[in-house]
């Protein structure tokens, strides 16, 4: 019995180049580089909560993120995106990590749709006048009229991005 293994060269330098992409490449999932200022301060805010503002914790992107069904989901993606550099492919394996991308960005904004505790308290949903300690005067809040954590305007969950950075 003989077994002839064929290799077609002429394929090698795509096959390397598109592997090469793939390893001196990073998918970044959040908000990206180009994010304002405004939104990394709220984000921030959000994620590590203020004492002085009464605003507690509220992590959304890392538990998002390692969500089971996300991380499968991205999994499938970078899979993809290997199997594609394998074949030389790389328009095909920088879609597919474009992909994966865009699936952390909407498991994201899929998390803030379901509610990320604790809910927002009545003076933040229906307004009223709370005391502003670094003032030292009370303040009169307008509420949001909604009871959606992490959701006001829409500038921050419209925010979530992401970006392919090379390393």
């Amino acid at each position: 019995m003989n077994i002839n293994l064929t290799e077609h060269t002429e394929d090698f330098p795509k096959r390397l180049e598109a592997l090469r992409f793939l390893s001196s490449h990073a998918v970044q999932v959040g908000l990206p580089s180009n994010a304002s200022p405004r939104n990394r301060m709220i984000l921030a805010i959000q994620e590590h909560g203020s004492p002085i503002m009464h605003i507690p914790p509220r992590p959304v992107v890392e538990p998002a993120l390692q969500s089971e069904e996300t991380q499968t989901a991205m999994a499938a993606c970078f899979l993809d995106a290997i199997k594609a550099a394998c074949e030389g492919d790389l328009p095909a394996a920088q879609a597919a990590l474009e992909q994966a991308g865009q699936t952390g960005a909407d498991a994201i904004r899929a998390a803030i749709d379901e509610g990320v505790p604790p809910p927002n308290s009545p003076v933040t949903i229906s307004g009223g006048w709370i005391y502003n300690r670094p003032a030292g005067k009370g303040v009169y809040v307008k509420g949001k009229g909604f009871d959606k954590p992490l959701y006001d305007t829409g500038e921050l969950y419209n925010a979530f991005s992401y970006e392919i950075t090379e390393t």
